[in-house]
């Protein structure tokens, strides 16, 4: 999920095409419900040799009707008409613009214009049926199953057009009988050797709601029978991406954007695949791809900061960054204010750094992830009053993880130390951060580290003087690590601090017990001349 609202962010500005291909891009695109991609290529390819302006035009006007442009719909249609009167699609185009108007005579007279230009043309019949269902599928529901009932029988239920407005008819409502009837419009063209894109695509669409498996089955299948298909690339990728499959995904973009009518978009979302992929060398070459072709880019400038971040180059992180916040139009996002702060943390550029996580708290309060990130940054830059006032600010509403209460104590038995001994304030730390502690240990009563943490802080709050509470949870620890005894090896630290401890702490209670705990001491760091003179004093 992170991802996808990731490069959601990546995916703003205007469409714009990479290079002008075949029409025929732009028909599938329309009828895969992308009309503002169709449109663009449409228009992009009118002029070329290999266009077929009747149907382009045609298309153009479609992409009008639905956006209620009917003047600019039908000129459109009257184009299309007087570059082909034999496509009678235009007619039924101008028709459909009438009966919208309300001019249902005259829609009559253009429909049948449009049929008589190939009579034996079921999909006509059908597209007469789909003119009436756009205008007002209730009021002209005995003219669509006229219409449609003909082509059938016309066609001995051949007609794949049919289908496909059968199949729209019941997408929203019941999608299984949808992805049925988009499977038939599939198989009445195969066996007449045609490659049915928009039924691929409208099926895959309806079923990946209930069934994604089968529907990028269907997807795959498309772009084994359609390889060259812009179409078939682009939705194959779509899917691999809402389905989360991102490795995927990234590969199926890289064949798509090689397609010349692929779109500036995608060349976006393609270079933050690629960085999720971990290929950042490959996502900083596209990311500054688009901005060679447009240079006020920010979500480029976001990618290539995400690039140098991860490679931990932060002084391009840190210049990246500067061009991201200094866009007059960018839209940030949380990790936008992360990644910048880190870039100038990682330099030592604590004062830009810190004001960097607070203009993103300020105005992301909603976000409360981002103080740990400020509280860090003040640890580091040495400032540990002010580091744990923001993560107290964080963990006191009812925020943070196991490990983030533990880094709390933490924080605070570093403010404790740096503190003068015998001081309220240092007493008055060493309490904030044992309540740390003790809630740490309500969640995992079993962890040895624990212990040891809890103790160490009460030796600061105690001034190096241990006593029975500091002993118990010393011993504790050790019963704790003695149930593994491979850990006399791997945990010698958290053994020897047990065994000084202890030994200071018993030297005046039980002797016995001291000269145990300094023995073994001794066997970890034999050297150390302040255990042997204290060893020696409690005598045999």
């Amino acid at each position: 999920m992170k991802l996808k609202l990731l490069f959601a962010m990546l995916l703003g500005g205007a469409l714009s095409a990479a290079a002008q291909g075949g029409y025929q891009d732009g028909v599938d695109n329309y009828n895969a419900g992308r009309l503002d991609v169709a449109k663009i290529i449409l228009e992009n390819t009118i002029n070329d040799p290999q266009t077929n302006k009747s149907v382009s035009y045609y298309y153009l006007g479609a992409i009008d009707f639905q956006g209620n442009d009917l003047n600019a719909a039908k000129a459109n249609f009257d184009k299309g008409v007087a570059a082909d009167p034999a496509n009678g699609m235009n007619y039924i185009g101008l028709g459909e613009v009438a009966l919208k108007q309300g001019q249902k005579g005259a829609a009559e007279d253009f429909f049948k214009q449009g049929m008589q230009t190939d009579k034996k043309n079921t999909a006509l019949m059908a597209a007469v049926a789909r003119a009436y269902y756009n205008v007002d599928p209730v009021a002209y529901d005995k003219e669509i199953n006229k219409y449609l009932d003909k082509a059938l029988k016309d066609s001995k239920n051949t007609e794949s057009a049919v289908f496909m407005l059968q199949g729209d008819m019941k997408a929203m409502d019941d999608p299984g009988n949808a992805a049925s009837l988009y499977e038939l419009a599939i198989e009445a063209d195969k066996n007449k050797n045609i490659v049915n894109r928009e039924a691929y695509v409208k099926y895959a669409n309806t079923y990946f709601r209930v069934a994604p498996k089968f529907a990028i089955q269907k997807l795959e299948e498309l772009n084994q029978l359609e390889p060259n298909s812009a179409l078939a690339q682009r939705e194959l990728a779509e899917k691999y991406y809402d389905n989360s499959q991102f490795g995927s995904a990234c590969l199926q973009y890289g064949k798509y954007l090689e397609n010349p009518n692929h779109f500036q978009k995608d060349e976006q979302r393609y270079a933050g695949l690629l960085y999720s992929a971990k290929d950042y060398d490959k996502s900083l070459e596209v990311a500054n791809s688009v901005l060679s072709k447009d240079p006020n880019n920010f979500y480029m400038y976001r990618v290539i900061m995400m690039d140098y971040a991860a490679k931990e180059d932060w002084p391009a992180a840190e210049a990246a960054g500067a061009k991201l916040f200094g866009h007059p139009d960018a839209e940030y996002i949380p990790n936008d204010y992360i990644l910048y702060g880190d870039a100038l943390a990682e330099q030592g550029k604590y004062e830009e750094a810190v004001k960097t996580f607070e203009k993103a708290i300020e105005l992301n309060p909603d976000k409360p992830e981002l103080l740990p990130k400020l509280s860090l940054v003040h640890d580091r830059a040495g400032n540990s009053e002010k580091a744990v006032e923001v993560m107290k600010q964080y963990l006191d509403a009812g925020n943070g993880s196991l490990n983030d209460i533990i880094n709390m104590g933490r924080r605070y038995a570093s403010l404790a130390r740096k503190l003068e001994k015998g001081t309220p304030e240092r007493v008055a730390a060493a309490d904030e951060g044992i309540k740390y502690y003790d809630k740490a240990l309500e969640r995992v009563s079993d962890n040895a580290v624990l212990y040891r943490l809890k103790g160490e802080i009460l030796l600061a709050r105690n001034d190096d003087n241990p006593n029975a509470e500091i002993a118990a949870l010393y011993e504790k620890m050790l019963e704790l690590l003695n149930a593994d005894p491979a850990n006399r090896e791997s945990q010698v630290a958290s053994y020897r601090a047990a065994d000084y401890v202890l030994g200071i702490y018993y030297s005046d209670v039980d002797k016995a017990k001291a000269k145990q705990y300094l023995e073994d001491y001794l066997k970890i760091d034999p050297e150390n001349e302040g255990i042997k003179k204290l060893y020696e004093t409690l005598g045999n």
